[in-house]
């Protein structure tokens, strides 16, 4: 079986060199806003921060984010907040779905009734 290249991200407020699918990628859309893509797939200017609230502190506190997505002003207080709001159910959401992989609940008849 053959082994799959697993791609290297890395991050931006801690410099630690991670699988992709072990970071949160912070995205610049077309319209400006920042947003949360926890599938990699949003188009736009990316960003990759390791899944610590840490890491997002410090990106916030060395003004990571605004020079790392090239936005044309930072984001204001509101703006961070709900983004770390967002960051923490992003990494409640990747350690419960703990990657791509479906999750499968199984419930007998019973348990319906």
């Amino acid at each position: 079986m053959a082994i799959r290249h697993v791609p290297i991200r890395t991050c931006i407020a801690t410099g630690e060199k991670r699988p992709k699918n072990e970071m949160i990628r912070l995205v610049r859309l077309d319209s400006g806003d920042v947003v949360i893509d926890l599938k990699g797939k949003e188009k736009g200017r990316g960003a990759n921060l390791t899944q610590t609230i840490e890491a997002f502190d410090l990106a916030v506190k060395k003004k990571i984010i605004t020079k790392a997505l090239k936005l044309e002003k930072p984001l204001s207080a509101d703006e961070l907040s709900s983004l770390r709001e967002k960051f923490l159910q992003a990494i409640e959401e990747k350690a419960f779905r703990q990657g791509q992989k479906h999750v499968k609940i199984k419930v007998s008849k019973e348990q319906l009734d």
